[in-house]
């Protein structure tokens, strides 16, 4: 399916893979792209050059802020739940970031827009690969991403009947703001947003963009025991 004249939104639009999903779409033609962040002022300079560019400031934990966003946008064609957060903390840390914007903010925004996503429109949300197996040294991320891997299966079932896509992205280690100073092999952020679109053409429900979510894929298909054990390492 052709971006050409599509309507997008995506949340967490001015780190490094909403900036590469905002810069795919516009080289594809989209018709108008909302680019949604808590701070978006690092977007002014792209809005100058994209007319097609709208910058909403929003926190997708704030409900009133969902709402408010809802109220005011036109139909959208794809919405693309990008907005996250890593902790980097363990399961007994006291700490709710991980749910408190992964999950509770992601379905927020579900629960709000999909009254306006148009018919054969669709829903993309960025998970992880690690929400099909936990990495313990960050165990709440990578829980907050199985909730929402679950909740991703559960929207694709409610909104089939409505003609609602529902597609989900697992990647690994992305070369972002979020994975900065950890050392690791990290995907080119322009190369994750043009697998996601292409799996989108493709429809291809759950996308495995890079070399290493694929691996851990197809490793968890072989011996799952295995790939948990190999990961408990990184507490041990």
């Amino acid at each position: 399916m052709s971006l050409s004249n599509k309507t997008i939104l995506i949340t967490g639009a001015n780190g490094g893979l909403g900036h590469a999903l905002t810069q795919h779409a516009l080289s594809q033609n989209a018709a108008k792209v909302y680019c949604c962040a808590r701070n978006v002022s690092k977007l002014s300079s792209l809005q100058e050059a994209h007319p097609s560019v709208v910058l909403c400031e929003l926190d997708i934990t704030d409900k009133q802020q969902v709402k408010a966003l809802a109220a005011d946008i036109g139909p959208i064609d794809i919405l693309i739940n990008n907005a996250g957060v890593n902790s980097g903390k363990r399961v007994f840390d006291e700490c709710n970031d991980d749910f408190t914007v992964n999950v509770e903010g992601t379905l927020n925004v579900c629960r709000e827009l999909r009254h306006r996503i148009a018919p054969e429109g669709a829903i993309i949300t960025v998970t992880s690969i690690l929400a099909l197996v936990n990495l313990p040294v960050m165990g709440l991320y990578c829980a907050s991403k199985s909730a929402l891997h679950s909740l991703t299966q559960a929207m694709r079932a409610e909104l089939a009947s409505h003609g609602i896509d529902v597609y989900e992205v697992l990647p690994g280690p992305i070369d972002t703001g979020m994975s900065e100073g950890q050392e690791m092999e990290k995907a080119d952020p322009a190369d994750i947003a043009a697998a996601i679109f292409e799996g989108y053409r493709s429809k291809t429900y759950e996308i495995y963009p890079d070399a290493f979510s694929n691996m851990i894929k197809n490793a968890l298909a072989a011996d799952p025991k295995a790939v948990e054990n190999d990961f408990a390492h990184s507490v041990r």
